[in-house]
């Protein structure tokens, strides 16, 4: 009866928190979410003309989120932005920070020293692969899209992603993965290309000649390693850092393909990682678990930049959807990075609004109450025991008179 009390109790809190998080329709408001219809009979709804303000993210461990950055108007001309504007975003599972260098990451170490690098982005907790993915896809956070489990999974994500919003408005997308499981991000039909095989060599060269083929201008590349060495022969070790190795020469040659067609200039790079790890394991609330490399390379990215600001896998949606002048309104738990932009101004960092302190707060919340509940609980019906057990030895000790 308590599990069942506390569970209902727990649906209430997150409830409360999504309306808490959700702004109120305006006659403005034009969009899916206000009861407008999609643009055609079974299209997929895209969430269009909402405010530019995001809600905060949703770190379970606490992590708190300045107010979302409202964004810069851009036009067409601008550097890498809007018509000419090209997107690659490459997650290498399992990449710990620790593991980039030039010695053993070359091609990441070479993006990482002419861009704008934070080595300590914020994986999603639980910090594993199917979860974190589907918040750079969607730019929802784990609690918003709810995508709690790392299997396979039948049918495809209930959440507009940004392979919906490119087909959308006519955006050319490439999705080239390791892991079977993430083809429920982008089911068939959903990209130009679609393409999943278990091996690193040859999802690089499936992107690579995809982009000799085809005038992609969305790409999403997956490297399943080095997560596979980190399972079997544990976090840091030396043939994890061999497929850490393998992965970056691998990136080098799909890179090598973007310039043969002359669009690696026009292209801003998003690379990043679903979690770190440590032993031969993950999805821990530790740092080694949780803190992910965030790379952005490209045109209008500053060269050389140290990130200060947090950085979370809803972000890649939100930065992704913005640089290619798409809607980024669906993506409202992330945020366009602009602390990496060559023009970016101190004036540009957002101002922590005590409006939106409970909603920031809304993804511990529960569970922390819930566990603070649970522990509490366990702690009463101990005791009660234990007082039970006392008073059952008084009854039966003899009476000597």
């Amino acid at each position: 009866m308590t599990r069942l009390l506390l569970s209902a109790l727990l649906i209430v809190a997150i409830s409360s928190c999504s309306q808490a998080e959700t702004p109120a329709c305006s006659a403005e408001d034009n969009t899916v979410l206000c009861g407008a219809s999609p643009s055609a009979p079974g299209a997929t709804p895209v969430i269009l003309n909402r405010s530019a303000e995001r809600s905060p993210d949703q770190m379970p461990m606490g992590w708190m989120r300045s107010t979302p950055y409202e964004q810069k108007p851009h036009v067409a001309s601008a550097a890498g932005v809007g018509d000419n504007a090209r997107v690659m975003i490459v997650s290498f599972d399992g990449l710990r920070p620790d593991a980039i260098n030039a010695d053993i990451a070359p091609t990441l170490q070479s993006l990482i020293d002419g861009g704008s690098y934070n080595p300590a982005g914020l994986a999603e907790i639980p910090a594993v692969t199917l979860p974190n993915h589907s918040s750079m896809v969607t730019g929802l956070s784990i609690l918003d899209h709810g995508v709690l489990v790392n299997a396979s999974i039948e049918g495809r994500i209930q959440h507009t992603t940004i392979f919906d919003v490119a087909k959308e408005h006519g955006v050319s997308a490439g999705f080239f993965v390791n892991k079977g499981k993430l083809g429920y991000l982008c089911a068939e039909g959903e990209a130009d290309v679609r393409r999943i095989t278990g091996d690193v060599d040859d999802i690089a060269n499936e992107c690579a000649n995809a982009i000799r083929e085809n005038d992609l201008r969305l790409i999403f590349l997956h490297f399943g390693e080095p997560d596979g060495a980190g399972h079997s022969q544990g976090w840091m070790s030396e043939p994890y850092l061999a497929q850490v190795t393998r992965a970056d020469a691998a990136l080098a040659r799909v890179l090598d393909a973007m310039a043969e067609r002359d669009v690696r200039k026009d292209t801003l790079l998003i690379i990043t990682a679903d979690h770190g790890g440590h032993d031969k394991t993950h999805g821990f609330p530790i740092p080694v678990d949780q803190h992910v490399p965030f790379i952005l390379n490209g045109p209008g990215i500053a060269a050389g930049r140290t990130l200060t600001e947090p950085v979370h896998p809803m972000d890649v949606a939100a930065t992704a959807l913005t640089r290619l002048g798409l809607p980024a309104t669906s993506a409202r738990d992330g945020r366009d990075v602009v602390e990496a932009r060559d023009d970016y101004s101190p004036d540009d960092t957002p101002m922590e609004d005590p409006m939106l302190l409970f909603g920031s707060l809304c993804g511990p919340v529960p569970w922390l109450f819930l566990t603070a509940t649970l522990v509490g609980t366990r702690r009463v019906n101990r005791r009660r025991r234990a007082r039970q057990g006392r008073s059952n030895l008084r009854s039966e000790a003899p009476n000597h008179q």
